[in-house]
């Protein structure tokens, strides 16, 4: 047998590594993520989501080993495996709205499209070759002992390649949905610094092949916040345009935005900038407990109604009781968001100040 199919199980390894030690860092990401992909309930529940990992780093232990029945035992392991993940994910590829996988914790892209089955595919593919090899009565251990000088400069190459490939190539998700849009009327003002109607009327000049953002009421949503109090989101958007923030689960594209909300609220003062999250927060220890503006959206209600489809995602509430903008996808998709907003903002405020200001004469006190 040849000392280069030594990769397969290699590979497998490290996959399964990654994946493992990922999950363990956050099993609250990989609970959230089990009830997203709608698993049946046996397994969807936190053992389950604290033994996964836990089988995942077994199993690369057993792929490494140099004897043959505990490589073979590692090989079933990881064929076992690799299938349930494919047929999770091709399963998945029928949601609307599809959720985020988290096979790997924060890291990397956890959209579920057609990218992910192939990833999975060909992992399956290598599972199958590990469990040839294994019934085929050798180990990686005894492949690698026959490995020659130039066998160890194609492994080397061949782990070069692997990173170099993932380094261009995997430089995050991209933006799900990129659809920056305001609203008109100047929903996006505070209602307590008002503005002429000449400068209400701002919105983010649109794309040439983007049609006319068309608003909405607000729909009859309502949140939980910390002490277990709820409000409707048209209440909550009464006083104040409000951006929220939304997530669907406790996996790695949530903690970004999580991350940058401080920054946004500083950028936005004018605005209420909240984040709703579908699985519960407030018990969860990624979450700081005196972070204000933080609800809950028992069973996606929000979520849902909002459209808000892939997450993470963001929705403007005018202070009219319309939805002002949005919905966007994806940290950079908020991120352009904001400063969008941020820009209508500012041009507002420019516009309020012209219109406000007293005549040259006036301001030097100088009568016609």
């Amino acid at each position: 047998m040849h000392p280069a199919l030594s990769l397969a199980p290699l590979t497998l390894a490290a996959v399964l590594v990654l994946s493992g030690v990922a999950k363990l860092q956050d099993t609250g990401s990989t609970f959230s993520v089990l009830r997203l992909l709608r698993l049946p309930a046996l397994v969807t529940n936190r053992p389950t989501a604290r033994a996964l990992p836990v089988v995942e780093l077994v199993t690369a232990a057993l792929l490494l080993l140099p004897w043959r029945w505990p490589f073979l035992a590692g090989a079933v392991l990881a064929m076992g495996l690799f299938v349930a993940f494919w047929a999770v994910v091709v399963r998945a590829m029928g949601f609307d709205p599809r959720p985020t996988c988290g096979c790997f914790g924060r890291i990397g892209d956890h959209r579920i499209n057609g990218r992910t089955v192939v990833r999975n595919t060909v992992l399956v593919a290598l599972a199958g070759l590990t469990l040839w090899i294994g019934l085929a009565g050798t180990s990686t251990g005894e492949l690698l002992a026959r490995y020659t000088a130039n066998d160890v400069w194609w492994l080397v190459l061949a782990v070069a390649l692997a990173a170099v490939s993932v380094m261009v190539l995997g430089g995050g998700p991209a933006v799900a949905r990129t659809t920056r849009r305001t609203g008109r009327g100047g929903a996006a003002r505070s209602s307590s610094a008002p503005a002429p109607a000449a400068a209400a009327t701002t919105s983010v000049p649109a794309e040439p092949d983007e049609l006319e953002y068309v608003r909405l009421p607000i729909p009859r949503g309502v949140l939980v916040g910390r002490d277990h109090g709820t409000v409707a989101l048209s209440s909550l958007a009464r006083s104040q345009a409000q951006l929220l923030v939304l997530v669907n689960c406790w996996c790695g594209p949530t903690h970004e935005p999580l991350e940058r909300l401080p920054r946004w609220r500083e950028r936005l003062p004018q605005l209420g900038v909240q984040m709703v999250f579908v699985p519960h927060p407030f018990d969860a220890s990624a979450l700081d407990p005196g972070l204000s503006g933080i609800w809950w959206d028992p069973g996606s209600r929000v979520y849902d109604d909002l459209g808000v489809g892939s997450s993470p995602g963001a929705v403007l509430l005018g202070a009219d009781g319309l939805l002002a903008g949005g919905p966007v996808n994806g940290v950079d998709g908020i991120e352009q968001f904001v400063e969008d907003i941020e820009a209508e903002l500012a041009e507002t405020q420019d516009a309020t100040s012209e219109t406000s200001a007293p005549p040259p004469g006036e301001q030097q006190g100088v009568r016609a």
